[in-house]
């Protein structure tokens, strides 16, 4: 298994997002990023349960509101990345990713049914 997924969007953009092994504050950086609450389904593909973006990964993912929805939704593992550019590009990654996947735990921005796996 590779250590990271290129996650296409609907603008055509793909985002690449590394797996985290350590999603406790000990195991992620203190950076503004990008991240996804994702699941491993049995042929190997991943699906994204939610997409997400913050100031600062090393807080935002470990006290993350929806972890225990990820955990009951079947999350298997958590990604994320270093993103350049300020809030309004995070925020515009975050939405680009949630139009072309619809993951079941984001509520805003979803466009239809969820779609099932990528890789």
């Amino acid at each position: 298994m590779a250590d990271y997924i290129d996650w296409p969007a609907k603008s055509g953009a793909k985002y690449r997002y590394h797996f985290i092994t350590n999603p406790t504050a000990d195991g992620i950086l203190a950076v503004a990023g990008n991240y996804a609450f994702v699941r491993r389904l049995q042929d190997g593909t991943f699906a994204p349960l939610y997409f997400g973006q913050g100031d600062n990964l090393k807080v935002r993912i470990p006290g993350h509101d929806r972890w225990a929805d990820a955990r009951a939704a079947g999350m298997t593992h958590v990604m994320g990345h270093k993103t350049e550019g300020g809030g309004q590009v995070r925020l515009d990654e975050e939405a680009d990713l949630i139009a072309h996947w619809n993951p079941p735990l984001n509520v805003q921005g979803r466009t239809g049914k969820p779609k099932v796996s990528s890789r």
